[in-house]
């Protein structure tokens, strides 16, 4: 296997990164026109319910939950990405943490719930959602931790087929691991001093 990111700078990450977001983006919107024409289309993008609300602040609570409990309880070997989101995420600003998680969080979504869930089914979406994070692919916790997000985000998305509850969801996740991580980074530089 490649090594994934490791031998790229901060600044191509970031290229690399808006680049995929940019071929995603594209994917999601021809795919969703193809498979639900316009109207259904706009209709996945409905106002959701305060009950699809309370399980979407649910899902994310418990995410990051599990996720902040197993960087503090487990060993470190068993979650390391190759330092790739250290380097992505330790010097970004916080408005451009803000920017690139609202955005990975739309798109993913759009294209995974809004898309392939809906012919696929959740169980491969989740499969397939795990396996193009292919830096993952040698840890096995990390593998079920995503397998385990994509499924509940998925279960989001069928509780009223509503693409604003995974996102939502996808994006409360994504922007508190990644101040948690910005706040550990710093905490670490700090004692480093």
């Amino acid at each position: 296997m490649r090594d994934h990111g490791q031998g790229l700078d901060s600044s191509m990450l970031m290229l690399n990164l808006w680049l995929t977001q940019a071929v995603v983006m594209v994917l999601a919107a021809a795919g969703s026109l193809w498979l639900h024409g316009w109207q259904s289309t706009l209709a996945l993008f409905s106002r959701p319910s305060p009950a699809g609300m309370g399980w979407t602040m649910l899902v994310a609570v418990l995410v990051v939950g599990i996720s902040i409990g197993m960087e503090r309880f487990l060993p470190e070997r068993w979650q390391d990405d190759g330092s790739i989101n250290e380097r992505l995420f330790g010097q970004m600003s916080k408005l451009m943490t803000i920017l690139v998680c609202v955005v990975v969080g739309f798109t993913e979504e759009w294209l995974f719930r809004g898309v392939i869930q809906s012919f696929a089914g959740n169980l491969w979406t989740s499969v397939i959602f795990t396996l193009i994070h292919t830096r993952y692919l040698r840890k096995p916790l990390l593998v079920a931790s995503l397998f385990l997000t994509s499924w509940l985000l998925g279960e989001l998305y069928a509780y009223e087929w509503n693409l604003w509850l995974p996102i939502a969801a996808h994006i409360l996740v994504d922007l508190t691991l990644a101040f948690y991580l910005q706040y550990i980074l710093k905490r670490r530089k700090g004692e480093g001093e």
